[in-house]
């Protein structure tokens, strides 16, 4: 959840490193993400005390499946107007603001979202605009380290998730040298986890991640009821929730209660059929068989047999209740009794 709002106006560089913590909980299948300057994070994972922008735990996964995507090039073309906007010097200062002014507006939308990779980019991607200004060949230096963060946006979309083999191959084709090295927190004081810690880009995060995962056995899954993808420990696990079992338990219920009453036609049918066969069956066996009542109740036999299937399938289709079924069987057998005393 979002802590502290950043403030896109602001025009001073900021001085405190901004970092993306991440640390996964295997017992519990939980992740854990806190954004904000170094030292701010630290202190809110070792006590809950640090000023930062955003921290939440979720189910262990999420980070990978909920991850920023940009078919559309938006983080790209907004990051090419931060950078025109260097070209405007003094006395054009206001025009540059006034160019920057939609990124802004761009940058806290994608905050306010809340899904933390977008809002961490957000954050970066301003305060390496008010950095880089005074830097030399500020513009394409702003250019290189925007290129390296948002990169995993552009290698992702919905039909090419990171924990994918097309994705990670891509993923260790652009992985380069100076973007792998991943920072790690070690446990201490209440941080009974390690942490992965990233600046510059999410790519050594992902790779933590996948690589964590591979090592602990643990599967993505889609879930059999809501269709979203899930991490599970493994393949066996098809549903995502709580509430996901739920809906199975009620709709396996109906199945059941469906199934029970397809049975009973069913149990119907096959007694009041084979009444009739038992009766029948009688009546040929007598020591001196009427021919005439033979092959009457013959016939209505297989009257009988076609009209009761039909009816036992407008049962099963819902469209005539059991009982008003098992009284008309009833009926019949009544119909058969009828015919042998005739």
């Amino acid at each position: 959840m979002i802590i502290m709002e950043y403030d896109f106006s602001k025009r001073g560089r900021g001085f405190g490193k901004i970092v993306f913590a991440l640390t996964l909980d295997r017992k519990k299948m939980m992740e854990r993400i806190v954004i904000g300057e170094m030292n701010e994070a630290r202190r809110q994972l070792e006590d809950g005390s640090g000023n930062i922008y955003f921290d939440q735990t979720r189910p262990l996964g999420q980070f990978l499946i909920d991850f920023e995507t940009d078919a559309g090039m938006e983080w790209n073309r907004n990051s090419m107007t931060l950078r025109e906007s260097y070209g405007k010097v003094i006395p054009l200062e206001a025009a540059r603001w006034k160019m920057a002014a939609p990124v802004a507006d761009f940058l806290r939308g994608k905050y306010e979202s809340g899904e933390p990779t977008a809002l961490f980019a957000a954050v970066k991607t301003w305060d390496e605009y008010l950095n880089c200004y005074n830097l030399n060949h500020g513009a394409d230096l702003l250019i290189g380290r925007l290129s390296a963060l948002y990169r995993p946006f552009f290698l992702y979309d919905d039909n090419n998730r990171p924990w994918q083999e097309e994705a990670t191959a891509a993923l260790s084709k652009v992985l380069r040298d100076e973007e792998a090295a991943v920072e790690l927190w070690y446990p201490v004081l209440k941080r009974s986890f390690e942490c992965v810690v990233a600046s510059a880009s999410f790519l050594p995060v992902i790779a933590y991640y996948l690589h964590k995962i591979d090592e602990w056995g643990f599967v993505f899954q889609e879930c059999k009821v809501c269709g979203k993808d899930f991490l599970a420990r493994s393949r066996h696990y098809e549903l995502c929730s709580d509430e996901c079992r739920k809906v199975q338990a009620v709709e396996a219920k109906r199945e059941f209660d469906e199934r029970a009453k397809t049975d009973k036609a069913e149990q119907y049918y096959e007694a009041a059929y084979y009444y009739w066969y038992n009766r029948l069956r009688k009546l040929k066996r007598g020591k001196t068989p009427d021919t005439e009542k033979v092959a009457a109740v013959d016939e209505a036999f297989k009257v009988f047999r076609k009209e009761a299937v039909r009816l036992k399938r407008r049962v099963k289709d819902k469209e005539m209740p059991i009982n008003e079924f098992s009284s008309w069987l009833a009926k019949q057998q009544d119909e058969v009794d009828r015919l042998m005393e005739c």
